[in-house]
């Protein structure tokens, strides 16, 4: 899978936890040039995003800062397993 494939994947993902965290009724290109650390709860946010995309916890000041910059860089330390398939491929 290419990197812009990966972002595509992680901005659609990344914009949903965003949603769920903060409740906020902005839309997505100002959710894009947000950043969360301006508010005061940021954990469950960043814990979620290091969850779903197996990110170890040593990265999380890494991606921090604004949406669109946290996107990118989850994007490059996103690691997909090899031996993963989806539920629409046959394994053999």
């Amino acid at each position: 899978m290419d990197i812009l494939e990966k972002e595509r994947i992680v901005r659609k993902n990344v914009l949903q936890i965003f949603k769920e965290n903060f409740k906020a009724p902005y839309s997505e290109d100002e959710i894009l040039n947000y950043t969360p650390s301006d508010v005061e709860n940021t954990a469950p946010y960043y814990e979620s995003i290091l969850d779903i995309f197996f990110i170890e916890q040593e990265y999380l000041q890494s991606v921090k800062g604004c949406v669109k910059d946290t996107i990118k860089k989850v994007a490059e330390l996103w690691h997909i397993n090899p031996y993963a398939f989806g539920p629409w491929e046959e394994s053999f």
